[in-house]
């Protein structure tokens, strides 16, 4: 019998530490005239279309900021938090400049 941790581990014989996982959730692209937002989800790679709508809440910055336009958030900002109405509407969406990608471990 045979364990697939420990022949991951016994491959592993550097002791390089696994590259970090992306949590990043990054908007890909705002299309203000329909008022759509791409998500690329970066820990998988997989994307979501929203809608914005009249009733939905933007902000950028934190969540004390004021109500902002949709033309106020740009492709590149990371969504710090989102709540959906339904499968393709956000209720409100919270943004801001994003953080650094994760960097790979050194080798020791």
């Amino acid at each position: 019998m045979t364990c697939p941790v420990q022949t991951a581990f016994a491959s592993n014989k550097d002791k390089t530490p696994p590259p970090p996982v992306d949590e990043r959730i990054l908007i890909e692209s705002v299309d203000t005239s329909a008022g759509m937002i791409v998500l690329r989800y970066m820990r998988d790679g997989t994307t979501h279309t929203y809608a914005l709508d009249s009733v939905s809440v933007i902000k950028v910055g934190d969540a004390n900021s004021d109500p902002v336009a949709i033309s106020d958030i740009k492709a590149g900002m990371q969504v710090r938090d989102y709540v959906e109405r339904d499968d393709h509407t956000l209720d409100s969406l919270l943004v801001s400049e994003a953080d650094r990608a994760p960097e790979a471990p050194k080798k020791k």
